[in-house]
């Protein structure tokens, strides 16, 4: 009777330690990426807006420099976050000025 184990070779050890260490970088890379697309898709300006403002009043936003027009706040982006300037002003209609 021949009782010979079977053993896992030194090559398919090295290559799964490999592809092993492969994935894991893989994973850094595109995991920082990743991240990075999520906080710049929340961006005002990213979303078409003309900045963070304590209101989207457009006397408000041609003194700062804008467009005449009527703007509105765009809910869900980084404005809110950053406490008395929590609107992300669009423009939505321009008018002449």
């Amino acid at each position: 009777m021949n009782n010979k184990a079977q053993s896992i070779s030194i090559n398919t050890i090295v290559v799964a330690a490999i592809a092993l260490i492969v994935l894991v970088v893989l994973i850094a890379i595109f995991g920082g990426r990743i991240r990075n697309f999520g906080e710049d898709s929340r961006s005002c300006q990213s979303q078409g807006g003309v900045g963070c403002f304590e209101s989207c009043d457009s006397d408000t936003l041609v003194a700062a420099g804008n467009q005449p027009g009527i703007y509105t706040n765009l809910p869900g982006t980084d404005c809110e976050d950053q406490g008395e300037n929590d609107k992300c002003c669009v423009l939505v209609v321009p008018t002449g000025g």
